[in-house]
């Protein structure tokens, strides 16, 4: 009897999704928040930090991590839109 070859396998892709990160109930990290406001990681630093800036203040989870409520943040682009 001959040898039987193996079946190809499929070759199985990552599953991606294509969720908005700015959903209503998330917290988002500045290396999220960033691309999809269109600033870089230092700017929404400066923003948070300026008393004078309207942006949303960030909520401190841990020693090293930091997020802004993504509710928050659209209130604030809608601010933004309509001003």
């Amino acid at each position: 009897m001959a040898p039987q070859t193996p079946l190809p396998r499929k070759k199985q892709t990552p599953q991606t999704t294509t969720q908005d990160p700015l959903k209503a109930g998330a917290n988002l990290r500045v290396s999220t928040l960033a691309p999809r406001l269109g600033m870089s990681k230092s700017t929404i630093w400066r923003l948070s930090r300026d008393p004078k800036s309207d942006f949303p203040k960030p909520i401190k989870l841990s020693e090293k991590i930091t997020v802004w409520k993504a509710d928050d943040v659209l209130a604030w682009l809608a601010s933004k839109e309509a001003a």
